[in-house]
């Protein structure tokens, strides 16, 4: 199988998931980029499961960053 390969990378402001009606097992993801630009994906909604799952697994086990708050 061939290695994945980077194409470009560009930080996201947002993003926003709505599953269809009319295609409940479908998702769609949609980004507002950094540089003001949309980009939308249609992923088979287990997809979307599946990477819930892995990115509630991820943060619980990144150590938690205060957001501007000090102690003391």
């Amino acid at each position: 199988m061939p290695k994945h390969q980077l194409l470009h990378h560009v930080k996201a402001k947002s993003l926003s998931v709505k599953i269809p009606k009319n295609e409940p097992n479908t998702a769609r993801l949609s980004w507002v980029l950094a540089n003001e630009e949309f980009l939308t994906v249609e992923i088979p909604r287990y997809a979307l499961e599946r990477f819930m799952v892995q990115a509630k697994r991820a943060i619980e086990e990144a150590p938690l960053i205060s957001r501007g708050s000090s102690s003391g």
